[in-house]
């Protein structure tokens, strides 16, 4: 029997943006898309999430200049933060990817052995770091 792949979907692709409201506003005007959440978060950041399929797209304006994304922002200027590919198992992969030898991560360490994070939108996140890319790993659906 064949072993299914570790990465099953794009769970979402989070873009970081000067403005929050004018990226809305451009969504709803060019694609006819609304939100499913516009939220504010005590860390300094302003999202917008809507779904596309099984697909979430992020959309974070940074308030805080020393946050993390707004150095990304600062740096980089508007785009996309990172890539999330959604796993069945994000606990089992995480452990493997480790096992291998990958540096596994995140920011709000829920189990820190295997770098396994709860992201503030309810789903759990991996970090895998690979030569300065952010690939993450996902499972779950955002909270509303």
């Amino acid at each position: 029997m064949k072993e299914k792949p570790l990465l099953q979907y794009v769970h979402h692709v989070h873009y970081v943006v000067h403005n929050r409201d004018a990226m809305v506003e451009y969504l709803e005007k060019n694609f006819g898309m609304k939100p499913e959440r516009l939220s504010e978060y005590k860390n300094g950041m302003k999202d917008a999430m809507y779904k596309v399929g099984k697909t979430y797209i992020e959309i974070s304006e940074p308030q805080d200049p020393t946050h993390p994304i707004a150095k990304q922002l600062a740096q980089h200027g508007p785009g996309i933060f990172h890539v999330a590919w959604g796993v069945d198992n994000i606990e089992k992969a995480a452990k493997e990817l480790a096992a291998k030898g990958n540096e596994m991560s995140g920011m709000n360490k829920i189990r820190e052995k295997e770098g396994v994070n709860r992201s503030p939108r309810g789903y759990l996140t991996s970090n895998v770091h690979l030569a300065g890319v952010w690939f993450q790993l996902a499972e779950g659906e955002a909270v509303h």
